[in-house]
C-alpha cells in the first residue's frame, strides 16, 4: 500500500513540474515576442514621420469683381395669333420662319354665317329707326303717350347695339397679327374650322432677345439693374454683344439660383435666335474695392462657416488654426481673420496630418 501511494505523489509531481516548465516557457515566448514587436514599433525611419505636403502664402491683393455666367437667349416677347370668331379658316397666309409686320393680315375664317346675321340686325335697326320716327310725330301730336315714344326710341338703341356686335364680329374674321416680328409656330391649316379664342400661331418678336443668367446667391447681391453686360457667343466668336440687365428676380430656384435677365439688341450682321447660348462677362458691382487676404479654397478643413486650416510653424511643423472665411465664387476664399499676410498653409496632404506633426514641403 504505502509502495502504491508513492508511486502516485511521483506521478503528481511529475505532472506539476511539467505544467509549471511549460507555462514558463510560453510566458517566456510571450514576453519575447513583446519585446520585438515593440522594438519594431519605436524603429520607425525618421524620414517616414515627415509627411510630404504642398504650401502656399496667405496673400493680399485686390478682389477680382469679374464676374462670368452661362444662358440662353429667349424671345423678348412672344404673343399668341388667335381667332376671335369662329367659322372655317378659307385663307392662311402665314408659314413658319416668315416674317409679318403689325397688323398684317394673317388668316381669314368664313364670314358667311355672320353676313346673314349682319343683314338681319340691319334690317332690323332700320325698321326701328323708321318706327321711332312714326311715334315721334304722333307723341308730337298728342296721340300717344310718352312712355309708349321711350319704348320704341329704346327699341331703337337695342338694335344698334346688336348691329354693333355684328359688324365687330364680322371684324373678327379678318386675323390679323398684333406685332411685328417672326412666325414662330403655326398651328392650323386652311380649311379647318377654327373656334373663337383657338391659336391659329405664335409671332416673336427678336428685333431684342433677352438672355436669362442663371446666379447663385453669393453673387446675384453683386448685380444692379441696368448693369451693361458684354456677352460672347459660339456663333460669333469674334464678335461681343453688349446688353444691359433689365431684371433680377426676388425669388430663388430649388438650386438657389436666381434668374437675371439681360437684353440685348438684335442686329442683321449678326443675328442671334431664341435658344442660342452665350457667356455673360461683368463686373461685381460693390462698394469695397480694397486689398483684401485670400488663401486656396482647398486648403480649408472642414466647411466654409466652420473653417480651419493648418499652417506651417517653425521646424516644419503643422498648427490648426480656426479661421473666418468669407466666400467667393472662384478657386479662392476672402480671410477676414485668423490669419496674416505671407503665413503659408497646407494645400494637399492635410487629410492624415495631425497637429504639430512634421511635415516636408513639396513643389
Amino acid at each position: 500500500m504505502k509502495t502504491n501511494a508513492n508511486k502516485s505523489k511521483t506521478r503528481n509531481l511529475l505532472v506539476v513540474g511539467t505544467l509549471v516548465a511549460l507555462s514558463g516557457l510560453i510566458g517566456f515566448q510571450l514576453y519575447a515576442n513583446k519585446k520585438e514587436i515593440n522594438e519594431r514599433s519605436t524603429a520607425v525611419p525618421q524620414g517616414v514621420a515627415a509627411m510630404p505636403v504642398k504650401v502656399a502664402s496667405a496673400e493680399m491683393r485686390s478682389q477680382d469683381n469679374s464676374l462670368r455666367f452661362t444662358g440662353s437667349f429667349e424671345a423678348r416677347k412672344t404673343l399668341p395669333l388667335t381667332a376671335e370668331a369662329q367659322g372655317s379658316i378659307t385663307q392662311l397666309n402665314i408659314r413658319e420662319g416668315q416674317t409679318v409686320g403689325r397688323g398684317q393680315v394673317v388668316a381669314r375664317l368664313d364670314p358667311t354665317t355672320i353676313q346673314s346675321n349682319l343683314a338681319t340686325a340691319t334690317a332690323s335697326y332700320n325698321n326701328a329707326v323708321k318706327n321711332k320716327e312714326r311715334y315721334e310725330r304722333l307723341v308730337q301730336a298728342g296721340a300717344i303717350s310718352q312712355k309708349q315714344y321711350e319704348d320704341v326710341a329704346l327699341n331703337v338703341e337695342n338694335a344698334r347695339a346688336n348691329l354693333t356686335s355684328i359688324q365687330q364680329q364680322m371684324k373678327y374674321t379678318v386675323v390679323n397679327s398684333p406685332m411685328s416680328g417672326i412666325i414662330g409656330e403655326v398651328k392650323v391649316e386652311q380649311g379647318s374650322f377654327a373656334t373663337m379664342g383657338m391659336q391659329l400661331g405664335t409671332v416673336v418678336d427678336i428685333s431684342s432677345l433677352k438672355m436669362v443668367l442663371k446666379v447663385p446667391e453669393e453673387d446675384v447681391i453683386k448685380l444692379k439693374k441696368g448693369q451693361p453686360v458684354s456677352i460672347l457667343t459660339d456663333v460669333y466668336p469674334d464678335h461681343t454683344f453688349n446688353g444691359t440687365i433689365t431684371l433680377i428676380s426676388v425669388q430663388a430656384d430649388a438650386g438657389r439660383k436666381y434668374d437675371v435677365e439681360v437684353e440685348v439688341k438684335n442686329n442683321s450682321a449678326f443675328p442671334l435666335k431664341a435658344g442660342m447660348f452665350g457667356t455673360a462677362s461683368l463686373n461685381a458691382q460693390t462698394g469695397d474695392q480694397g486689398e483684401k487676404l485670400f488663401i486656396p479654397r482647398k486648403s480649408i478643413v472642414g466647411s466654409v462657416k466652420d473653417a480651419q486650416v493648418f499652417v506651417l510653424g517653425a521646424n516644419n511643423k503643422v498648427a490648426l488654426r480656426k479661421i473666418e472665411v468669407q466666400n467667393t465664387s472662384g478657386e479662392d476664399v476672402i480671410v477676414l481673420n485668423g490669419l496674416t499676410p505671407n503665413e503659408k498653409v497646407i494645400t494637399t496632404g492635410q487629410i492624415n496630418l495631425q497637429k504639430g506633426q512634421e511635415v516636408r514641403v513639396v513643389e
